[in-house]
């Protein structure tokens, strides 16, 4: 090593970028004096707007017709003090703040599901922080864009705004985290974005209304603030469990947009909801009766030791160090519960979602990493959406056992029989995926790829290391096509039908979840899908023509493939239809066939209530007798958010 060298030792880049935030509107921070500094990971190629790996925003103001100039985030002003302050005039701040929200829901995603994040190819998220004018922020899943909008605010009843103050819904740290959620979940269940059941758009509200307000609790200074002026008692008057606060008292509500907690734990109001936020607000009060509960359990050794064994505390402040042990608690038990609803996607179907499936999706991908349920979570969240009505239709109990989604049935393996697949490249990907520095690309999308490059290796990456990253790129190729023809030759044992038309392979990866002994659980999870032609609507238009393909509501049949690292395949979570030709059956095995006849008598029985409700909602929708096209297909997000914010 030479004189220089040694004099000049290499800058090593930070592995973490803070930056700052509204706490969580510009409203609650200018009462309170409050930002929040939110941590994310250091993308050292991050180019002005920010735009990296996963997101590019995009500030074009098409009202305007300005193009406004791009935030540098690597720039040495805002490396120097955690980002550029916010503030509502610079819309430079407006672009820090939506890449760092979307930054840290993606990573919330990556951290609980075991995964490493990224979109399908070499896409990224665009985010439009001043799309439109409008009460209004929403995900265009054709765009693959998140856009938000700003608008005047209410006259008569602003809030703690002024009359007729521009408010930015992009500033809204809950708006934000809520629309992106809306785009990742669209990432990894695709066709929820096709209503067939009234829980479909419903579950997609929960879930980003969820991340939301599970996200407040990733600011320990938000939560210390909140126990200490509540006593701990988080559900009395606490702002924790209110989503976008500025954004209703703006719009002359009066309250919050929506809010965890204040109805009776009965099923009425599930019972009665139609509208998808109304249905998805049922479940998030659910969760959070069970967080309420299960945290009160947890606190409470901590309240007898502070009140001298009575549970009741004495009048005045909490000490610190109370309220510290408190907020920890509260802390980690959102993170526990958050991370079964996050984990359970991996066990939820293709299409046609429900709550029933949600419920057994979180009881089965839990059981398989905390079989004793020490903390009783699982029973008390089971417990809480009972009470509001939510739980699975034909079960026999809601018990652990009878939750689980039951086992094939006959014995399949991944790796075994015709069409076997090799799973070591795609175990092989995950794992350099996980790797921060790594930018091995997920075998998912493998036709996607580019092919590999020849040239040299970066310095910094081992030459061993590249060559198992080109050699599984190349392998993830063929991996795709191998495991869609192991779903075409099994087609009859997963619920599908050969004879049907084509059977899509929507996505297969690797994920490694954390169990309670902190050890990973590796599991392989594939998604087929197959669109059925001849159970759609067959009307036609005023010419006679029937109506095209892409003009009707589809109607599809799928399962998830829920496998181990040795092929066996542990669950199947099926949506079948009914069989197209069973004649087809004939040369069947007596068991392949008997398992074809059941999923064909549970698809007849679906494809049945999936009519019955699209008929419901085009009797109650207006526009039905003006229009060939579906009532279901008018039901977008930008529709559904634009309908409930009373733009």
């Amino acid at each position: 090593m030479t004189t220089t060298k040694k004099n000049r030792p290499e800058s090593l880049l930070p592995a973490r970028r803070l930056l700052r935030a509204y706490a969580f509107d510009p409203m609650s921070t200018r009462l309170s004096g409050r930002f929040l500094i939110i941590d994310i990971a250091f993308e050292t190629d991050l180019r002005p707007g920010p735009s990296g790996r996963l997101l590019q925003v995009v500030d074009y103001d098409g009202v305007r017709g300005l193009w406004y100039l791009p935030v540098d985030l690597n720039a040495a002003a805002p490396l120097a003090q955690q980002g550029m302050r916010p503030t509502e005039s610079d819309p430079r701040t407006h672009q820090q703040v939506v890449y760092a929200v979307a930054m840290s829901v993606i990573e919330r995603f990556e951290r609980f599901g075991g995964f490493r994040f990224r979109w399908r190819g070499d896409d990224k998220l665009r985010i439009v922080p001043h799309a439109f004018e409008g009460r209004n922020a929403y995900f265009d899943k054709d765009r693959r864009a998140v856009l938000f909008g700003y608008f005047r605010a209410d006259s008569r009843d602003p809030g703690a705004n002024l009359p007729g103050q521009m408010m930015f819904t992009c500033l809204s740290v809950d708006v934000v985290a809520h629309e992106v959620t809306h785009a990742i979940v669209h990432r990894m269940r695709k066709y929820f974005s096709e209503p067939t059941h009234p829980d479909v758009l419903a579950w997609h509200e929960a879930i980003a209304d969820l991340v939301a307000l599970f996200n407040h609790f990733s600011f320990p200074e938000v939560v210390s603030d909140a126990v200490a002026k509540s006593r701990g008692s988080l559900e009395e008057g606490s702002a924790l469990l209110d989503l976008a606060i500025e954004f209703g008292e703006s719009t002359g509500r009066g309250a919050a947009l929506r809010s965890a907690i204040g109805s009776p734990r009965s099923p009425d109001a599930f019972l009665k909801a139609v509208e998808p936020h109304d249905r998805g607000a049922c479940f998030v009060t659910a969760v959070f009766d069970a967080f309420i509960d299960t945290y009160t359990s947890q606190i409470a050794d901590l309240r007898r030791i502070a009140s001298a064994g009575t549970g009741v505390l004495p009048p005045g402040a909490l000490p610190p160090d109370l309220v510290a042990r408190v907020t920890a608690a509260a802390a980690t038990n959102a993170d526990r519960i958050l991370g079964m609803v996050i984990r359970a996607f991996e066990y939820l179907p293709v299409v046609d979602v429900t709550f029933g499936d949600v419920v057994r999706a979180i009881v089965t991908a839990d059981q398989g990493l905390y079989p004793d349920d020490a903390a009783q979570l699982r029973a008390t969240l089971v417990e809480a959406f009972r009470r509001r009505g939510i739980f699975p239709p034909k079960v026999s109990s809601l018990a652990d056992e009878a939750l689980l989604w039951p086992k094939p049935p006959l014995d399949l393996n991944l790796s075994r029989g015709i069409a076997g697949v090799d799973l070591a490249p795609l175990f092989s990907a995950a794992t350099l995926e996980l790797d921060p520095g790594s930018t091995v690309p997920f075998a998912d999308d493998a036709d996607a790829l580019p092919p590999p490059r020849e040239s040299a290796p970066a310095p910094a990456v081992p030459r061993q290391a590249v060559r198992a990253h080109l050699s599984s790129r190349v392998t993830a190729r063929n991996l795709r096509e191998v495991i869609h023809r192991w779903g075409e030759v099994h087609a009859y044992e997963l619920g599908l039908d050969q004879a049907a038309g084509k059977i899509e392979m929507v996505s297969a990866q690797a994920v490694y979840l954390q169990a309670s002994d902190r050890q990973p659980r590796p599991i392989v999870v594939i998604q087929f899908a197959q669109r059925r032609d001849d159970l759609e609507d067959q009307r036609t238009d005023e010419t006679g023509a029937q109506i095209p393909r892409i003009q009707r509501a589809a109607i599809r049949a799928g399962t998830t493939v829920i496998a181990r690292v040795d092929g066996r395949v542990e669950f199947l979570v099926t949506k079948p239809l009914p069989l197209s030709d069973r004649t087809k059956l004939d040369d069947l095995s007596a068991d392949i066939k008997e398992a074809a006849l059941a999923f064909d008598k549970s698809g007849t029985e679906r494809v049945q209530a999936i009519r019955d409700w699209m008929g419901e909602v085009e009797d109650r929708d207006a526009l039905s007798a003006w229009t060939v096209e579906p009532a279901t297909l008018r039901l977008s997000f930008a529709r559904l958010h634009a309908v409930m914010d009373g733009a």
